[in-house]
C-alpha cells in the first residue's frame, strides 16, 4: 500500500512541477488609441439662387439680379462640439447689408445654409459675403448685382 501511495505522490509532485515551469504568455499589447477627429474647418463656400434638401446650392453663381435672393452654402468639415458660423454681408465700400451666426455641431462633412434677401431691390453693384468660424476669418466670395 505504501507503494502506491508513494508513486501517487511522485505523479502529483511532477504534475506539480510541471505545471509550475510553465510559462504564461505576455498580455497582449492594447492597440493605440485612434487618432483624434479633426477639427471643424470650413471647406467650401458657394453662391446660387436656390439651394436643394441638402443645404447645397443647385446652380453656383456671382451675378445676381435685382430682386433675387442670394444663397451661400458653405461646406464643413471635421468635428466639433459647439463652433459657430457667420455670414457677413458686404456691399461695395463695406457697409454691411447682413450679418448671421448660426450653432454648429458637425460629426463630419456638412453644409449650412445662409442667405440674403430684400423686399425692395438690391442696388446695383458689387458685394461680398465672409465666413467666419468661430469669429475668425476663412472663405471670401465676391459677388455682383446687376440689372
Amino acid at each position: 500500500m505504501r507503494l502506491l501511495n508513494a508513486s501517487t505522490a511522485a505523479v502529483a509532485v511532477l504534475i506539480f512541477a510541471a505545471s509550475a515551469c510553465k510559462k504564461e504568455p505576455p498580455p497582449a499589447e492594447a492597440p493605440p488609441p485612434p487618432p483624434p477627429p479633426p477639427p471643424v474647418s470650413v471647406s467650401s463656400l458657394d453662391l446660387g439662387k436656390a439651394i436643394g434638401a441638402d443645404n447645397k446650392v443647385t446652380a453656383t453663381m456671382d451675378t445676381f439680379g435685382p430682386r433675387d435672393t442670394v444663397y451661400a452654402s458653405v461646406g464643413t468639415s471635421g468635428v466639433s462640439t459647439g463652433s459657430t458660423l457667420t455670414a457677413k454681408w458686404t456691399f461695395q465700400t463695406g457697409q454691411t447689408v447682413d450679418s448671421t451666426t448660426q450653432s454648429i455641431a458637425p460629426t463630419g462633412p456638412a453644409t449650412t445654409e445662409f442667405h440674403i434677401t430684400k423686399k425692395t431691390a438690391w442696388p446695383v453693384g458689387k458685394y461680398k459675403v465672409a465666413i467666419l468660424l468661430n469669429g475668425g476669418s476663412t472663405l471670401e466670395k465676391e459677388f455682383e448685382i446687376k440689372r
